[in-house]
């Protein structure tokens, strides 16, 4: 049976997206991994934040437990940086019982996380791993028949700071400073994507303060 760390729907102020008013919802992520090589990699937990038109938040978060055979590839610098502990994540899902439920939260773009590009190459790489494809324009995702969608466009919160922001550098680290988010809890990834989250947002108020 699958296991959900963390599922909440609540209530939040009508979304206004500027040029993004026409999306029914924009998707927000972030991963941890057991690699920086998505070829090696597994991914530990995973959390999305789900902002719909109508004002409500779905927020989905739960680790996931890596296979032996993907743990001899681990980097041991990831896994301490993931804080990752056995017993923890004795009782995680597989990635293949959390699969369906990736690839439906998915498919709702704009999906915006910081660095994009790591996060969208790991899951597009560990669903090809698990017998997954890339549906066609016209296929429909569907809990069991193991095609998966990314949400477009995809934005990088990295990219908005380098564009837009005074900061010298685009980590999240130091964009949390900037904006006086607290970083006690980094590389945990409800609050990676509760905090890119949060710099989004405060990235349209920086363009347009209006």
């Amino acid at each position: 049976m699958t296991m959900i760390i963390t599922t909440a729907i609540i209530q939040t102020k009508e979304i206004k997206l500027g040029n993004l008013t026409t999306a029914k919802a924009i998707t927000f992520l972030d991963i941890e991994t057991t690699h920086l090589d998505p070829s090696k990699s597994a991914i530990l937990s995973i959390s999305i934040i789900t902002d719909w038109e109508d004002g409500k938040q779905d927020v989905w978060t739960t680790n996931i437990k890596p296979k032996d055979i993907e743990l001899q590839f681990a980097s041991d610098e990831a896994l301490k940086i993931c804080m990752y502990d056995e017993d923890k994540w004795a009782d995680a899902p597989s990635f293949k019982e959390v699969a369906p439920e990736i690839a439906k939260r998915l498919m709702w773009g704009p999906l915006v996380a910081h660095n994009i590009q790591f996060d969208v190459g790991h899951i597009k790489a560990v669903f090809k791993r698990y017998g997954y494809r890339a549906a066609e324009r016209n296929e429909r995702v569907e809990p069991d028949n193991k095609l998966y969608k990314i949400g477009y466009p995809q934005i990088d919160t990295c990219a908005l700071a380098y564009l837009f922001l005074p900061t010298e550098r685009q980590n999240l680290d130091t964009l949390r400073e900037y904006f006086g988010i607290k970083g006690d809890r980094a590389h945990s990834a409800d609050t990676d994507t509760e905090d890119c989250r949060h710099v989004f947002y405060k990235i349209l108020e920086f363009i347009d303060p209006s």
